[in-house]
């Protein structure tokens, strides 16, 4: 709503700005350009027929940019020049009042060309068609420019290469290596040395008596070693050291 307002109050400051100075310059061109310049002597305005030509020029166009609204504020600019120079070369020794040749009118009307200058002539205008239709094209170029499916959630989105596939390459398969088979069969037990005798373990089986499992003695079934003493021995050694000498009985060999 406030932009509407503002659009309305720009183009009715415009075009009644732009319509004054559209008068003026051509009261100026109806005088011609000599008129003119003398005037702008008898001002004491300096080079006064350069001046007096830029101020009928841009009085009449660019009064007739604002009422069209185009280029609004380099119009705007061409004539606070030409007010500025009324102003410092005409009317600022007279006072405010126009009625004494002052300054009021001056004023007013560039009061209202810093406002055009500033805030632009708004979109009723040919500005504001420009300004639009630049706008639209833009976007639609961003549009363009933009994946298929950016803007909307629900929109298929098509893949941007349509050309083969290429395969590719699979790593090759390494078959597991399986580790040597170790060997089962035990180590051989060293041999015998010439001339010892190995001694059955108790509990152990003699050659040629697997299934005998009756622990044997190393020495015999007696379980004595050649030499040892036996019983009848014992009791004549014994007789020996004793006080009475028995007769003594041959040993039984």
């Amino acid at each position: 709503m406030k932009r509407i307002v503002f659009d309305v109050a720009a183009l009715i400051s415009r075009v009644l700005i732009g319509v004054i100075f559209v008068s003026t310059g051509l009261q100026k061109w109806q005088a011609g350009l000599g008129a003119t310049s003398k005037m702008f002597t008898q001002s004491g305005v300096p080079l006064p027929q350069l001046a007096a030509a830029y101020a009928m020029t841009a009085e009449t166009v660019g009064g007739a940019l604002l009422v069209i609204g185009l280029a609004v504020r380099l119009a705007s600019l061409g004539l606070l020049v030409v007010l500025g120079g009324a102003f410092a070369f005409v009317h600022m020794g007279h006072g405010i009042s126009s009625n004494t040749g002052g300054w009021e009118f001056v004023g007013a009307l560039a009061a209202g060309c810093v406002l055009l200058l500033a805030l632009g002539g708004g979109r009723i205008g040919v500005d504001g068609v420009l300004s639009a239709s630049y706008r639209r094209r833009r976007a639609e170029k961003r549009a363009a420019v933009a994946p298929a499916g950016a803007g909307t959630a629900s929109a298929p989105t098509e893949p941007m290469y349509r050309g083969p596939i290429p395969a590719v390459p699979k790593a090759p398969q390494t078959q597991p290596t399986t580790p040597p088979a170790q060997p089962t069969t035990p180590p051989a037990q060293p041999a015998t040395p010439p001339g010892e005798q190995t001694t059955p373990m108790r509990g152990s089986a003699t050659p040629g008596e697997a299934g005998d499992t009756t622990p044997r003695h190393p020495y015999g079934d007696q379980g004595r070693r050649p030499g040892d003493l036996n019983e009848e021995d014992m009791s004549d050694i014994d007789a020996l050291f004793s006080e009475d000498h028995p007769t003594r009985k041959p040993p039984n060999r």
